[in-house]
């Protein structure tokens, strides 16, 4: 089945009361994980970059976090945090998260990497922007040895990403050159379009193994990471499209199903006389021909006429009638 990510980042702004109600909607709209941005500014930047005052506002008590961990865990969902250092992965580990993701940001972190690989059994790596040069150089010096814990999480937030850019067949280029890897797709498209609710039904035939898109209280609202959002509501909407149709995925055995077969015998001509024929008859091809019948009970239908001909009859057969693979 695949792992729905429902990402509230850094939407909790810094509230107690924000985080508390958008885990509240998160959890309404039935996602598997509901994912948060950890946040500690001295982690992330410099006082002088120009949203090191947004990090630091979005820094809370540890008992906030303990109370949504138990909250969202209570209610038999996973919860994540993206970690931007060994402080923010720390606080992750004790507060016993079900997994972490390493953004874009943190993909040339080489220490943190590590250190993650030692902490969680659950890692998911965001390789939006990165050159597949660089991630086969991470496989190679990094996670040999660890893909079973890895997701590689393709997509790029443009605010919001547009349709067209999205490129959704470079996941079966990912796939193809990463097969032992997990992968996942991270959908920003807009949230005020159709797109949030359908785009994602075309990564599911790129054997994707998760998708992650954000939610929010109200769009109205405008909140932190708002743009690629869905409200709860139209996220539960998003939620039960992916689990409707993920079904049509079905099984990649090319054996028939008992439906197709029954579909091919309902659809096919088989091989039927062209006039009445006795037993010990030797078969030329205008004793016979191709029709659908009304009835394939009499024996095993023969679907080449090549089958036939030259072939003697052991029963009489009438015009008309299926000519099946035990009379010959």
């Amino acid at each position: 089945m695949i792992e729905i990510i429902a990402e509230i980042a850094q939407g909790y702004e810094g509230s107690p009361k924000l985080t508390e109600l958008l885990t509240k909607g998160a959890l309404e709209s039935d996602a598997d994980y509901i994912k948060f941005q950890l946040v500690y500014a001295d982690e992330l930047a410099t006082p002088d970059y120009e949203y090191y005052e947004l990090f630091k506002s979005l820094e809370m008590e540890i008992n906030i976090w303990e109370e949504t961990v138990t909250m969202i865990q209570t209610a038999k969902k996973q919860v994540l945090f993206d970690v931007y250092g060994l402080k923010s992965l720390n606080i992750a580990k004790n507060l016993n998260a079900d997994g972490v993701k390493l953004s874009t940001t943190e993909f040339y972190n080489s220490l943190l990497l590590k250190e993650t690989l030692k902490s969680f059994g659950k890692i998911y790596i965001s390789i939006g922007g990165i050159p597949v040069d660089d991630i086969d150089s991470l496989i190679e010096h990094i996670l040999k040895g660890d893909l079973d814990k890895i997701c590689f999480m393709y997509g790029f937030q443009a605010e919001p990403t547009p349709l067209a850019q999205n490129n959704l067949n470079k996941l079966k280029s990912l796939k193809k050159r990463y097969p032992g890897v997990k992968l996942g797709f991270m959908d920003h498209s807009s949230g005020e379009e159709e797109d949030a609710l359908f785009l994602s039904l075309i990564a599911l035939g790129m054997e994707i193994d998760c998708i992650e898109k954000h939610i929010t209280l109200d769009r109205a609202l405008k909140i932190e990471d708002f743009v690629s959002a869905l409200e709860p509501s139209r996220f539960k909407e998003f939620v039960r499209i992916i689990r409707k149709f993920e079904n049509a995925l079905g099984s990649d055995n090319l054996q028939l199903t008992k439906l197709e077969e029954k579909y091919r015998r309902k659809a096919t001509k088989v091989v039927v006389a062209n006039h009445d024929l006795r037993a010990g008859y030797i078969l030329k091809l205008e004793d016979v021909c191709l029709k659908r019948v009304g009835n394939l009970n009499f024996g095993t239908p023969i679907y080449q006429i090549n089958d036939v001909i030259g072939k003697s009859i052991k029963k009489n057969i009438k015009c008309n009638a299926l000519i099946p693979k035990e009379a010959i």
